[in-house]
C-alpha cells in the first residue's frame, strides 16, 4: 500500500509544478503580438466609410447663354436717326449691342494702310513692277496710305481681283465691305436678355411703317 501513496504523492506533485512553472514559460510571437482594441479600431474603420459614402459628388453647373438678334428695317432717315438715339439710351441701361447695316454695299480690295506717304508711294511702285494696274494710293483719312486695287459689286468678283494679284505675288490685300453712296441702313439689336430686346416693342409704337424680326446671330 505504501507504494501506492507515493505514486499519488509524486502524480500530485507534478501537477502542482505544472501550474505554477506556466507563468514562466515564453510566450509565441503571435502572442506577443496579439491586436489591442480590435473591435474599436473596426468601428472607426466602418465609420469613415460611411462618411465618405453619403458626401455628395460636386457638380459645376455651367449656364450657357444665347445671343438672340433682332432687324430692324423700313425705317426713313430721319425716323433712322431718332431711333439711333433711343438705341444708345436702352443700350446704356440693359446688356445689349446694335450694328447699323447698309441695304447696299460694295467689295473693296486694298492692300492695307503704310506708316507714311513714301511707303505707300514706294508700295504702289512694286505693284506696278509686278504688273498690277488699276491701283492708287488712298487720301482718305479713315484709309490713309493704303492703296485701293478696285471696287466691286459683289464678292466673287472681288475675289477673283485678289486670286489675280496673288497670282502676280502680291500677298496680304484684304477685303472691306463699303455701304454704296445714298443707300439706306437698317440695325440689327443683339442681346443675351430676352426682356431687352421686348422693350423695342414700345418703342416701335412711334414708328409704325418700319417692320422687326427675329434673325440668326451672325457671328
Amino acid at each position: 500500500m505504501k507504494w501506492i501513496t507515493w505514486v499519488l504523492l509524486l502524480a500530485n506533485l507534478g501537477v502542482a509544478g505544472f501550474f505554477v512553472g506556466r507563468d514562466y514559460w515564453p510566450q509565441t510571437e503571435a502572442e506577443q503580438n496579439a491586436p489591442l482594441n480590435v473591435d474599436r479600431l473596426s468601428l472607426r474603420s466602418q465609420s469613415a466609410s460611411a462618411t465618405v459614402e453619403k458626401s455628395p459628388p460636386t457638380r459645376v453647373a455651367r449656364l450657357e447663354t444665347k445671343s438672340l438678334c433682332v432687324e430692324w428695317r423700313g425705317l426713313g432717315r430721319d425716323e433712322f436717326s431718332l431711333v439711333r438715339e433711343q438705341l444708345k439710351a436702352l443700350a446704356g441701361e440693359r446688356v445689349m449691342s446694335f450694328t447699323e447695316v447698309p441695304l447696299n454695299t460694295r467689295i473693296w480690295v486694298i492692300f492695307p494702310p503704310l506708316p507714311t506717304a513714301q511707303a505707300a508711294a514706294a508700295k504702289l511702285n512694286e505693284l506696278a513692277a509686278a504688273g498690277v494696274q488699276d491701283a492708287f494710293v488712298v487720301k482718305d483719312a479713315a484709309w490713309r496710305n493704303a492703296i485701293s486695287l478696285g471696287l466691286y459689286a459683289n464678292a466673287e468678283a472681288a475675289e477673283r481681283r485678289v486670286r489675280e494679284v496673288e497670282g502676280k505675288g502680291v500677298l496680304g490685300t484684304q477685303v472691306e465691305v463699303l455701304p454704296r453712296k445714298g443707300t439706306d441702313f437698317y440695325f440689327v439689336i443683339r442681346s443675351e436678355d430676352a426682356d431687352a430686346l421686348k422693350s423695342l416693342d414700345a418703342i416701335k409704337q412711334a414708328y409704325p411703317n418700319s417692320q422687326q424680326s427675329r434673325v440668326a446671330c451672325r457671328s
